[in-house]
């Protein structure tokens, strides 16, 4: 089970005992959190470059000055309009903590911070595995708002409209979820999407391939069974 940068006592408040074990079944796993703060004030980017060991600064090729945090670890991008962005946290407290953390290093070149930004989640990025098959050229036909051009791409695009996110699916049953704006989000569309597909027919048991396997002082080998997640069925026969 993996619930990567996740709250787990906020996700206990959110769903139920239920949902709950359903999420934890599809691994759902935040791989990326982009938030953005206003400062409401101007900045002096080039004094911020020069003070600020690590960051990089060429207003000639871009209007935005870089800053990576080791801690916790991320990517931001700082305007002279004031306007910070965080990317590369995988949970929301990480990425508030992100353009504090910049804040924080920002009054240490002498800059005065009139006032605390508000912190705006823009987009939240999930991976998760829904343990099935998905039979993609069904959803395709069966699903509104989907893309599937197979030769140029192997998942299906599907929009999905509450929550508003964006979803990849694989035949697999791995699946992307992009354009989230909160954790919330995400566990509904993972636990709907799986829902919709169940009742639609379009998700099958995943076959459990199973080696060769040959019986001591035997040549013969029992071999290749496709079966589904059940042991391997009983030979009558007693090997010689």
């Amino acid at each position: 089970m993996r619930l990567e940068g996740i709250d787990l006592m906020a996700l206990d408040q959110m769903v139920n005992q239920d949902l709950m074990s359903e999420i934890e079944e599809c691994e759902v796993e935040i791989e990326n959190v982009v938030a953005s703060g206003m400062l409401e004030q101007p900045l002096d980017l080039d004094l911020i470059y020069k003070t600020i060991p690590g960051s990089r600064y060429n207003p000639q090729r871009f209007p935005g000055l870089y800053l990576n945090l080791k801690n916790p670890k991320s990517f931001l991008l700082i305007f002279n309009s004031g306007k910070i962005i965080s990317m590369g946290t995988r949970s929301v407290r990480q990425a508030r903590r992100s353009i504090m953390t910049a804040i924080k290093e920002l009054k240490s070149t002498g800059i005065v911070i009139l006032k605390e930004p508000k912190i705006e989640i823009e987009n939240m990025v999930a991976c998760a595995d829904l343990k099935e098959r998905v039979d993609l050229e069904d959803s395709a036909m069966t699903l509104e708002r989907t893309i599937y051009e197979p030769e140029n791409f192997p998942g299906l695009i599907h929009i999905m409209k509450e929550p508003k996110v964006t979803l990849l699916l694989f035949t697999s049953g791995k699946m992307v979820c992009a354009g989230a704006k909160s954790e919330e989000q995400i566990f509904q569309a993972v636990i709907k999407i799986k829902a919709t597909l169940k009742e639609k027919g379009l998700i099958k048991p995943k076959i459990i391939e199973f080696k060769k396997q040959a019986w001591p002082g035997r040549q013969d080998a029992v071999t290749d069974y496709n079966v589904l997640k059940r042991p391997l069925p009983c030979i009558a026969a007693t090997p010689t």
